[in-house]
């Protein structure tokens, strides 16, 4: 028998580990007549066999249901392959995040120099949370909204500002809350969601980078550099408008980074379809 002190030493763990699987069910808790617990040479085997399996990168809760399992090779295998495809799938959502923050980093600093330019921006998907502030939606599309939160950051929060929401004479905006995604990443989402996505045209877009408070961001005035871009150069907003948040509460003064995506078209191609 071993003290806790004793054992921690022997398997290389500080006593805090210990307790902490002791608390998740690894280790059985033996106490002698005094009541202090202590462990055997067979709680040493046990860590030993969870230590092999979190190499794996199985959960704590994972390796000791492996271990409490009766496990044959052909069993064992499967669980291996099926942490196989979740480690791959992590790998992805980690290159990704990291694509993410350096497309973002590189944003960031371009819209700092020049707030506004034209870019070709893909179709993007996207599945409302809210139809303005009205969240009612999300009692239908809750399981598709779960789904695309896991996907962060393949998947990003953003505000839908509707064309003629944008271009009314009303002085403040209602966008819409949802989670969208680049239309080429469609094949990630299930079918469940898949049924509730909606798509949102692209193409040609005004990239406009801005810091705005919360009130200020919903105010049409907040986009009058905007309508001053557009008309002079000739532009018109041909569909609904992409916000993405890329920071929130910026410097604790409640200001956000935005990066919003206007899709547009010369003024005089959009007369000579009429």
């Amino acid at each position: 028998m071993y003290r806790i002190s004793h054992f921690a030493k022997m398997v290389g763990l500080p006593q805090s580990k210990i307790r902490f699987y002791e608390k998740n069910g690894l280790l059985d808790v033996h106490r002698d007549e005094n009541g202090y617990r202590y462990f055997t040479p067979g709680d040493a085997f046990r860590i030993n066999a969870f230590r092999v399996l979190t190499q794996y990168g199985f959960t704590v809760e994972q390796a000791v249901g492996l271990i409490d399992q009766r496990q044959s090779s052909e069993s064992f295998i499967q669980s291996l392959e099926k942490q196989r495809n979740h480690l791959h799938h992590q790998i992805q959502l980690m290159n990704k995040r990291y694509e993410t923050t350096d497309r973002v980093i590189k944003l960031l600093q371009a819209g700092m120099e020049n707030p506004m330019v034209l870019e070709e921006v893909e179709d993007h998907l996207y599945v409302l949370a809210s139809v303005g502030l009205d969240f009612s939606i999300s009692d239908e599309t809750e399981k598709a909204l779960q789904q695309l939160a896991e996907l962060l950051p393949i998947t990003a929060y953003a505000r839908i500002i509707h064309r003629d929401d944008l271009l009314s004479s009303h002085p403040a905006i209602n966008p819409s809350y949802s989670l969208a995604l680049p239309v080429s990443k469609a094949g990630m989402l299930g079918e469940h969601t898949r049924a509730h996505v909606r798509r949102l045209t692209m193409g040609t877009c005004v990239r406009y980078y801005r810091e705005k408070t919360r009130q200020e961001s919903a105010q049409k005035e907040s986009f009058r550099d905007l309508f001053n871009f557009l008309e002079k150069h000739q532009l018109k907003v041909v569909s609904d408008v992409l916000l993405l948040p890329s920071f929130l509460n910026l410097d604790g003064k409640g200001r956000d980074i935005e990066i919003v995506y206007v899709p547009v078209a010369p003024v005089q191609l959009v007369a000579s379809k009429r």
